[in-house]
């Protein structure tokens, strides 16, 4: 890995905030939830106009029409119910080694369509001719020619736990597993390309003109979400945040007399997919102006001879906060190589941190090897790699990462459950840009980089600037900056 040459940095930024705008300007077609009999609603599907339901314990199939926004009368069968899968004119549901064909209308099975070695099916989605079936048995998915009667193959989806519910939709299989997500796979060998975190108890899942809808124990309700190259962001939070910064000057009585004027530049709370800011105001007031990369900056400015030694302000500020998880999906990790260029002001965080002789040699050390197993290799491996390894710390990781080519810095976060400050890394990685690792991260899951919207990003201590460099060492820059009394309200 190499230092990489600068590029405009404007266009992941532009696509965050489109996505950004898609997700507070759409409305979903239904009411926030519909209320429905069912208790384990294990089928979900929709045929253009009519959402139906499957209901596996009393086997009721119902209605809801989604233009008359009315339900339609239930109709209780004589055979099983599992999952639900529209097939037109039809529906489709799943039995021991076969495929029940449904006329809505009536409830009556219309065909039997027979499956070999498939013993324990509890999901199907259909495209256009074949189905995808889920077998609890050997926790494959087959594929299934429904014209034709044919099965031509099975693959194991990327998921730890069995599947509830699936649909087809955009040429992509959605499946809600038991650990309460809604996996994106690809319908040829099952790869996960993203997920969804959704409430707790969803069983069935369709979608409905492009909103994704779950069905719950007694209701069906839209969850909101984007998905991008790299993330999905959903189940937001809004907050209204009071804190105080605390700026120390670190410059000596000496260099204040020497020096005609000092500065301190600092950037506080970033925008980014997972974080929007607004409203940010002071008191007294801190002039604050919008970096590219969307972090609020602003600096203090001392004469000579001033002798303050520190400064403290009031913010006040909106905080919108999503569950977000970077996803780098195989099409996601192709395109880290297809751009290799690096932003200007990003290539700051590849220079080397000051470290002493034998955390130097463990640092080089692990990089010479990583090299010789596994030069070429896309970045989050070696992330994974560092993760696991206990005798590094987040310092020596730094380090490391740094020394392979992979910009990376420090970011303090403050828990608003937990209401305590955590210092974290983050890695730029191309196309997602600065991507944190945070206690969620499991390396066992190299690809999955979790934030949840109680995560607060404050600031970055080595975003600091300090002018002229003081001549005791700044080895503690959070000390320069600190965040106190934060107080947060949801709103």
């Amino acid at each position: 890995m190499t230092h990489r040459k600068p590029y405009l940095p404007l266009v992941f930024w532009a696509k965050t905030q489109l996505a950004s705008a898609l997700l507070f300007t759409t409305l979903p077609i239904f009411p926030a939830e519909i209320t429905i009999e069912s208790k384990i609603p294990l089928g979900l599907a929709y045929d253009g106009q009519v959402l139906w339901i499957a209901d596996a314990e009393t086997r009721r199939l119902s209605g809801y029409d989604v233009s008359q926004k009315k339900e339609l009368a239930p109709r209780t069968l004589n055979y099983d119910l599992r999952d639900l899968a529209y097939w037109a004119p039809y529906l489709v549901t799943v039995a021991a080694n076969f495929v029940y064909v449904i006329n809505p209308i009536n409830g009556d099975l219309v065909d039997r369509i027979p499956l070999k070695g498939i013993n324990d099916p509890v999901a199907i989605a259909t495209d256009l001719h074949q189905a995808y079936i889920y077998n609890r048995a050997d926790k494959k998915i087959h594929r299934v020619h429904l014209v034709d009667r044919m099965q031509f193959g099975a693959f194991q989806p990327e998921i730890a736990a069995d599947i509830r519910s699936m649909t087809f939709y955009k040429g992509a299989l959605w499946a809600i597993a038991k650990d309460g997500r809604a996996y994106k796979l690809s319908p040829t060998d099952g790869a996960q390309q993203s997920f969804v975190p959704l409430p707790e108890g969803c069983y069935g899942i369709s979608f409905v003109d492009g909103e994704l809808y779950v069905a719950r124990p007694g209701q069906i309700r839209p969850v909101d979400f984007i998905e991008a190259e790299s993330y999905v962001a959903a189940a937001r939070r809004s907050f209204i945040i009071n804190a105080e910064i605390t700026l120390r000057f670190p410059w000596s009585e000496e260099e204040r007399l020497r020096e005609p004027r000092m500065l301190l530049r600092y950037s506080l709370l970033p925008v980014n997919p997972h974080q929007r800011v607004a409203a940010l105001s002071s008191e007294p007031t801190i002039r604050f102006f919008r970096a590219e990369d969307g972090s609020h900056q602003a600096e203090a400015v001392l004469e000579n001879k001033n002798n303050e030694k520190q400064r403290t302000h009031r913010l006040q500020f909106k905080a919108t906060l999503f569950n977000l998880t970077h996803i780098f999906n195989p099409q996601t990790m192709k395109q880290y190589f297809r751009n290799p260029e690096l932003p200007e002001n990003v290539r700051v965080y590849l220079d080397p941190l000051r470290l002493g002789p034998a955390e130097k040699e463990k640092v080089e050390n692990f990089r010479k090897e990583w090299l010789r197993k596994n030069e070429g290799k896309h970045p989050i491996f070696v992330i994974a790699a560092l993760k696991s390894d206990t005798s590094f710390n987040d310092t020596l990781r730094c380090a490391a990462l740094r020394s392979l080519g992979v910009p990376c810095r420090s970011m303090l976060y403050f828990d608003l459950s937990s209401r305590k400050t955590e210092l974290l890394l983050q890695v730029y990685l191309q196309p997602a840009g600065w991507v944190s690792i945070t206690t969620k991260y499991d390396p066992a899951r190299p690809r999955e980089f979790p934030l949840d919207n109680y995560q607060l990003a404050l600031f970055s201590p080595d975003d600091i600037a300090v002018s002229p460099k003081p001549k005791a060492p700044l080895d503690e820059r959070t000390a320069l900056l600190e965040w106190r009394n934060i107080k947060s309200s949801a709103e």
